[in-house]
């Protein structure tokens, strides 16, 4: 844990803050009425990450120093990934995945991001960890600390909803896979999940408010199969490893599936479990979250990354599983293998230099300008960048909810043809360089200008579109 903590502490500067961490920083100085009232239900996530960037805020912290809540979450995964296999397997694997899980590149990139995910990583991991110990002893703490994590991981990401349902599945196949059925754990359980959605249910509303928006929409496309399996590899592999793939990702994955096998040989008298953790956790989250994604767009890594430590807790079975000396041998190569995607990684983010679009945005943009930032949601980099009382106002305005209808179609609400017909100018940032999205933000600015000239009758629009292209 202290050298997961030292390599992520030592990392945590090497980038400017990206266009979500610019979010954070705009909602972490929201006032706590604003963020859990109509600006806040702008954002797509809830506020329990926000309120703690906002604890950060208030001490007088910079933004970049939020990513301080993500590297904490993080490194209290790597001892919950060793309770979890020390539970599994024996003290061999506590070790080796305590070691994975504090050099996994992965894990390393969400944990230096003041975003919510490292969060919900922990929570997922502590979510298995506490189900496991309530099934096997049931006491009211035990009940008491599931029940908190639950509502965290709940008011952390919307997604968690879909988490919850693994856990509660896999514990039902734990709990009919032992005889004689505790009828007493049922109903104690069933009456600690009503006090979790108890407990969500005045965020709920949101959630159903924020699933027929248009803000939902803004930027993650609809996936198909392949999808599914590359996110699947992604999480299950190491994709950060530039060398040599596909061998690096074939690897990890065969080990976290030798080690289920290991649990299914290992644990007979608990075979439930093990099943409801493949089957209802590691297979059944990813496959309902492309499901729904059939529906409304929702499925990106990010929202998976809390399975990647409960894969390397699976390799870490499996190296329990060989020979003691090899095991050993097999993890220190592992470890470096995991350690040799930095430098890589390192040269990758210190290129991301958002604050150059932004002193470009701020030497030309006057009030009354709008910008379109693509593929990012509207106004947060600039309201992160001093623009905030404009920038606040227009953010807020619900004509601005622009977002993209796949598959490649920009549309521009018709509400927001009226502000249009007011604007000196409309900025447009991209991070794309590709001809076919230049194309698009093309036909984007010629779209709002005939609406206009529809909306208003006068043939000279007078809009000026500009674009900046960050590489």
């Amino acid at each position: 844990m202290l050298a997961g903590a030292a390599l992520r502490i030592g990392l945590m500067f090497d980038r400017e803050l990206s266009f979500d961490e610019a979010a954070t920083a705009f909602f972490a100085r929201l006032t706590m009425a604003d963020l859990w009232g109509d600006t806040g239900r702008l954002e797509t996530n809830p506020p329990l990450f926000y309120m703690i960037a906002a604890a950060l805020e208030r001490m007088g912290l910079p933004a970049e120093y939020f990513r301080l809540a993500s590297i904490a979450a993080d490194v209290a995964s790597i001892g919950l990934a060793a309770l979890l296999a020390r539970r599994f397997s024996n003290q061999f694997a506590a070790v080796a995945a305590a070691w994975l899980v504090a050099t996994s590149p992965v894990m390393v990139d969400v944990s230096v991001e003041a975003r919510a995910y490292a969060m919900l990583a922990t929570l997922g991991l502590a979510g298995v960890l506490q189900t496991i110990r309530v099934l096997d002893d049931g006491r009211a703490r035990d009940f008491a600390v599931l029940v908190l994590v639950e509502v965290a991981a709940l008011y952390t990401h919307n997604t968690a909803v879909i988490m919850l349902a693994g856990l509660n599945g896999m514990a039902l196949l734990a709990w009919a896979g032992r005889r004689p059925r505790d009828m007493r754990l049922a109903r104690r359980w069933l009456a600690a999940q009503a006090v979790v959605a108890l407990a969500w249910l005045p965020w709920l509303p949101v959630v159903f408010g924020q699933a027929v928006d248009d803000l939902a929409q803004f930027w993650i496309a609809r996936p198909g199969l392949m999808a599914l399996r590359y996110e699947v590899q992604k999480i299950a592999g190491q994709p950060m490893v530039a060398w040599p793939q596909p061998l690096v990702d074939l690897m990890f994955m065969a080990l976290s599936a030798l080690g289920m096998v290991a649990l299914w040989v290992g644990l007979r008298r608990d075979r439930g479990l093990v099943l409801g953790l493949g089957l209802m956790v590691l297979a059944g989250v990813p496959v309902a979250i492309w499901l729904i994604s059939q529906w409304r767009p929702l499925m990106n890594g990010r929202v998976l990354l809390w399975l990647v430590p409960l894969h390397l807790v699976l390799v870490a079975s499996a190296l329990a599983w060989r020979p003691r000396w090899a095991a050993a041998a097999l993890l220190a190569g592992l470890v470096v293998v995991q350690l040799s995607a930095f430098p890589a990684w390192r040269a990758a983010r210190q290129g991301e230099n958002w604050r150059d679009v932004a002193a470009m945005l701020g030497e030309g943009m006057r009030e009354g300008d709008a910008l379109y930032l693509s593929p990012a949601p509207v106004m947060l980099l600039l309201t992160h960048h001093g623009w905030q009382p404009a920038g606040h106002a227009l953010y807020a305005r619900p004509e601005w909810r622009w977002y993209r209808r796949f598959p490649g179609m920009l549309v521009a609400p018709d509400a927001a043809v009226a502000t249009l017909a007011a604007l000196p100018r409309l900025w447009i940032v991209t991070r794309r360089d590709a001809r076919s999205h230049a194309a698009l933000v093309g036909a984007l600015a010629v779209t709002m200008t005939e609406m206009r000239v529809q909306r208003t009758g006068r043939q000279d629009s007078g809009i000026d579109v500009s674009v900046l292209t960050q590489r």
